[in-house]
């Protein structure tokens, strides 16, 4: 009889222990701190994974990190609980007091996700410079490559038009001419998404306003080529060509840093076909420069 008994107990573990699991995910998710350090549920922390599509495979730490929520951070860290790939969900979400958290926990600051991205790479998207000099504080490389893409924390930050952030990597010592496995350098993304400010602290560095990415685009080319994305109603969105007068300071600002123009790779025939007139006519105008200057 006590035979049956326990046999039967040991059948319900499993259940229990799945119970308890997905009622700590619940709590983490409500911000519910008593319900977190209540003894059963912490029994169950190191088994306990999220099986739900979005988060699958999350650990407890990692959902708290993504809640943004320090108090249950540090009880799960107190806990004992996995560190896991934490400090990265907490960097790309701009969650600074948590990755610190995680940080001085001993979470290894050089972890990648499955594509390839570090925690630095994150930070520089986000543009949190005090994040930023802390993860390179704790060793993590400046010019850490993503294995998918060969970006860098550079390129990331180019590309979200983060200028501090861009200053920050620079100081530190981040290759200004990093070429990634797409040919493109941080200029190329900066200029390819119109930021202005990004593109000045790049070619006060010295980044190539020369360079061209495989299928021959320059910075120049990049800039006039540039769209803006909108996110519509429904989670759709929508391309659409930036203001001229946007585009404009660019476009004279990689010019005055070195910029060549060659009235025959296309540039004043880009800018004349979307329309920027203005654009076309400074272009020109610059590449006569030299002409005049000879006669």
């Amino acid at each position: 009889m006590s035979s049956k008994k326990h046999t039967r107990a040991e059948e319900d573990r499993p259940r229990r222990e799945r119970d308890l699991g997905k009622h700590l995910i619940r709590s983490i998710e409500l911000g519910d701190l008593d319900a977190v350090l209540a003894d059963e549920v912490r029994e169950v922390l190191a088994s306990t994974v999220d099986t739900r599509a979005a988060t699958s495979g999350w650990t407890p730490l990692m959902l708290a990190a993504a809640m943004g929520d320090a108090e249950i951070v540090d009880a799960l860290l107190s806990a004992g609980a996995d560190l896991g790939e934490a400090l990265l969900i907490a960097c790309a979400l701009g969650h600074t007091k948590i990755a610190h958290q995680l940080l001085e926990a001993g979470a290894d600051a050089t972890t990648q996700d499955r594509n390839g991205r570090n925690a630095l790479s994150f930070a520089a998207q986000t543009g949190d410079r005090e994040l930023i000099d802390a993860l390179l504080a704790a060793g993590v490389p400046v010019d850490l490559p993503e294995r998918a893409s060969g970006m860098t924390a550079l390129c990331r930050a180019a590309l979200a038009g983060r200028s501090e952030a861009c200053t920050a990597l620079l100081d530190a010592g981040a290759q200004r001419n990093h070429v990634d496995h797409h040919g493109f350098t941080p200029l190329l993304y900066a200029a390819g998404s119109a930021h202005e400010t990004a593109c000045r602290a790049l070619l006060e560095a010295g980044a190539d306003p020369n360079h061209r990415s495989p299928d021959g685009r320059g910075a120049l080319l990049s800039t006039i080529s540039a769209r803006a994305y909108f996110r519509l109603e429904g989670g759709s969105q929508e391309v659409r060509p930036f203001d001229e007068a946007e585009l404009l300071p660019i476009v004279e600002l990689l010019v005055r840093w070195g910029a060549e123009i060659n009235v025959e790779d296309g540039t004043c025939q880009r800018a004349e076909q979307l329309g920027y007139g203005a654009i076309a006519r400074s272009l020109a105008e610059y590449a006569c420069e030299p002409l005049r200057e000879a006669s």
